[in-house]
């Protein structure tokens, strides 16, 4: 099937990406389990891997907790009907085991629609280095 590169799409991937985000700033587990992947691969700045369950153990714990999140920059690519990747740079203000940190990184996101429901499946962030 040829991939969709309507708004439509392109709206649905920068939607769940907003949810997502609102769901991180407000530590909430249960609209996190909806939104990623059970075969999610999280590639944090630092390099560390997590899977679902130690990402959402993480933030359960507190260990993770987002203050800020914002795209100044989006890019959707459809990949075909059910699969898209959205880069572009992030900025967050995030705590990490009781450290603010500010992040500046160019992140790939790939996410995959299963049911019905765009789910993240990988995301990897690299930081920007000026």
């Amino acid at each position: 099937m040829t991939p969709d590169f309507t708004t439509d799409f392109t709206t649905a991937i920068v939607e769940a990406e907003r949810q997502r985000g609102a769901a991180m700033l407000a530590n909430d587990a249960t609209a996190l389990d909806v939104l990623l992947d059970d075969r999610l691969a999280f590639a944090h700045a630092t390099g560390a891997l997590d899977g679902k369950p130690a990402y959402l153990a993480k933030m359960a714990a507190g260990r993770i907790q987002y203050l800020s999140i914002e795209w100044p920059e989006q890019t959707v690519v459809a990949l075909c009907q059910d699969a898209a990747l959205l880069t572009g740079r992030m900025n967050t203000l995030v705590r990490v085991d009781g450290t603010e940190k500010t992040l500046d990184n160019r992140v790939t996101t790939v996410w995959s629609r299963g049911d019905g429901v765009w789910r993240l499946l990988a995301f990897q962030s690299t930081p920007i280095k000026l």
